[in-house]
């Protein structure tokens, strides 16, 4: 019983290292049911500019990115380190990593990032802004 019971506990352990761990590859088969789940759509020859954020372990590469008000612009997540997403508070806008979401924004202002995958101990601070001009 105890072994079955360590062997669990280590396989637990082993799963949520994975998650902060892997990096999984842009599949452009999964973008319509990653964009079902945030309402978004994805197209990426309607959008003026593409804005890329890349992330690491407990960090986004930049305090501010900065977009246009009601200007359509792609957004992408690329995680260098573990497995991140970049959700844009009030909003519905989520990008997971190696995706892409036609992001509109019609309301100038500040609007906080925060990584919506637990990634680790540094996951709390793992923050960034978006100003919409």
């Amino acid at each position: 019983m105890k072994k079955w019971l360590l062997f669990a506990s280590a396989m637990c352990l082993v799963i949520v290292l994975a998650a902060c761990g892997a990096n999984s590859a842009n599949n452009p088969a999964n973008d319509a049911e990653a964009n079902a789940e945030t309402g978004a759509a994805v197209d990426e020859g309607a959008a003026s500019s593409e804005l890329v954020i890349t992330a690491s372990n407990w960090e986004f590469d930049q305090k501010e990115y900065k977009i246009k008000a009601g200007e359509t612009v792609n957004v992408k997540i690329d995680s260098i380190d573990g497995l991140h997403s970049a959700k844009i508070q009030k909003t519905d806008y989520e990008v997971k990593n190696g995706k892409a979401v036609a992001v509109n924004i019609a309301e100038p202002g500040s609007y906080e990032i925060i990584c919506n995958i637990p990634c680790g101990q540094g996951h709390r601070t793992m923050k960034s802004t978006l100003v919409v001009e």
